[in-house]
């Protein structure tokens, strides 16, 4: 039985079709992802689905009855719920201040907060998601900010639950237990539905797979016993095959200058030590990775590096007046939404206070073509650009200061498989300029691909670096043994450090 089914759904913004002639079931009790370039229009058909839009054409049928929600309200009433990518909580609230928020038990004429809290106790307990219902969450991490909306959805009791690109910002050890609550959601009878990026997942977790091009579907395919081909599916996703080129220059150790260290740095906020005694030095002609589950000081580093935390002990040494930094959240971070795409480039070009409209119409020209971001409007709000073409123009900012330091932090979270190649490609541009780049990010194919050297932290310290013979998983170091037992044996190290085991 189809818990739901789109049929002939059409929506267009302008003369932009978003969708066009959808056409597809999903299966009651499965994990059905949706895959799709940045602005094939997956959010799109899950908002309609949500109640937030409503088609132009076509109907959907949710547990063989046909609706059209008026607003999320209705679609919540029918057990439908949504985990945003970016996520509609509300930072000065208490996660149970959000999580019961237009949904509160009342005893009289006042709020039981007493049951309710019970109530998400349990639900805490049973998928163990670990949250302090009494912080501000305004005081969690990006996880665990994902994980108060993942209550939200239990306390309201959805039976149909839609995700968002839900593991771009979880670490592996974070979607391995991710995977366990969508296993303990399927078990419950309830039906899943993912937006992702990330092919090796779907073949892990998917029952079912769809994929937008440019609005329609393009290809579908059941996963049986986990043999989905991930080659077909990113020929169906992009339409062409895409690689990374390298272009690797051959910088040697001589002659890569230090930069920049950390020495014996510590941290303390809230009388919590966020960073103990850690130690990092950056180096010109080289990508330094940082890996670690999220929440063991990744932030921290950069905010001292980049001079917003100066209350640290320790020692800051560089040689660097000037640091580019794409944030780990281009939304609250990395732009003003309302601005042109030229507003936003010249934010940091201190030269350039007072610029007429048309150079930033030129400004905005000249990234639209040197980044292959997609518009339909020159003039465009950035904030009205897809995932991956405002990040595009956050990267085509922060390189064009021409910085001798670079931090990418999560540069591709939420980003498509075009664009992940071409952030990529500019991360190594960058690197072979000779420019000194520290790459911080949850995803190990990333890290690994990239990193010259690679330093997993763990409670604020960098308790292991890979270096760069480490790292290339070449049959001249270990002959006899396959490259993916290598990929295996690597990454298995690499998880185990994240979780403080060293031996």
């Amino acid at each position: 039985m189809h818990a739901v089914e789109f049929k002939n759904i059409s929506k267009k913004f302008g003369t932009f079709f978003a969708n066009e002639e959808i056409t597809f079931g999903i299966e009651k009790n499965s994990v059905h992802c949706i895959l799709g370039e940045n602005g094939a229009g997956k959010t799109t058909l899950m908002k309609i689905l949500f109640g937030i839009y409503k088609p132009d054409s076509g109907t959907i049928r949710v547990l063989d009855k046909e609706i059209c929600f008026e607003s999320p309200h209705d679609a919540i009433a029918n057990k439908i719920g949504m985990v945003h990518q970016h996520f509609m909580l509300i930072d000065d609230f208490t996660v149970i201040e959000n999580v019961i928020l237009g949904n509160e038990l009342t005893k009289g004429i006042k709020i039981d907060f007493g049951a309710s809290e019970k109530i998400l106790n349990a639900l805490i307990e049973k998928f163990n998601l670990g949250i302090d219902l009494h912080k501000k969450i305004s005081e969690l991490s990006i996880s665990q900010e994902q994980k108060v909306e993942i209550l939200k959805l239990l306390y309201r009791n959805s039976e149909i639950l839609i995700f968002d690109e839900p593991t771009a910002v979880l670490s592996p050890v974070e979607v391995t237990e991710f995977f366990k609550i969508l296993e303990e959601f399927k078990r419950s009878g309830k039906t899943i539905i993912l937006i992702t990026h990330k092919l090796n997942e779907v073949k892990q977790i998917a029952d079912r797979v769809s994929v937008l091009r440019r609005g329609k579907v393009v290809y579908e395919e059941d996963n049986k016993d986990g043999k989905l081909n991930i080659e077909i599916l990113g020929k169906a996703i992009v339409g062409e095959s895409v690689r990374i080129i390298s272009e690797e220059k051959n910088i040697t150790d001589e002659n890569k200058e230090q930069i920049l260290s950390l020495k014996n740095v510590s941290l303390k906020r809230e009388n919590v030590n966020v960073l103990n005694d850690l130690n990092l030095k950056l180096k010109s002609g080289e990508i330094h990775g940082i890996c670690g589950v999220e929440g063991n000081g990744q932030s921290e580093i950069v905010d001292i590096i980049i001079g917003l935390e100066k209350n640290f002990e320790g020692e800051l040494n560089t040689s660097v007046k000037n640091i580019s930094l794409v944030p780990d959240d281009r939304i609250r971070k990395g732009m003003i939404r309302e601005f042109s795409i030229g507003e936003n480039i010249i934010l940091k070009k201190e030269k350039n206070k007072f610029i007429k409209e048309n150079d930033h119409r030129k400004i905005s020209d000249e990234v639209i073509k040197n980044y292959d971001v997609r518009v339909s409007n020159i003039d465009a709000s950035l904030g009205s650009l897809s995932g991956g073409n405002q990040q595009k123009v956050i990267i085509a900012r922060e390189v064009d200061l021409n910085n001798d330091i670079l931090i990418f932090s999560h540069p591709t979270r939420g980003v498509d498989i075009n664009a992940t190649v071409f952030i990529h490609s500019k991360i190594i541009e960058q690197r072979n300029r000779g420019k000194s780049v520290l790459l911080i990010s949850s995803d190990l194919d990333e890290l690994t691909s990239l990193s010259d050297r690679l330093s997993v932290i763990y409670n604020g310290s960098i308790i292991w670096t890979f270096e760069s013979g480490e790292l290339k998983l070449s049959q001249e170091n270990e002959p006899g043994i396959s490259e993916n037992s290598k990929i295996d044996i690597l990454y298995n190290k690499i998880g185990k450090l994240m979780i403080g085991i060293t031996h």
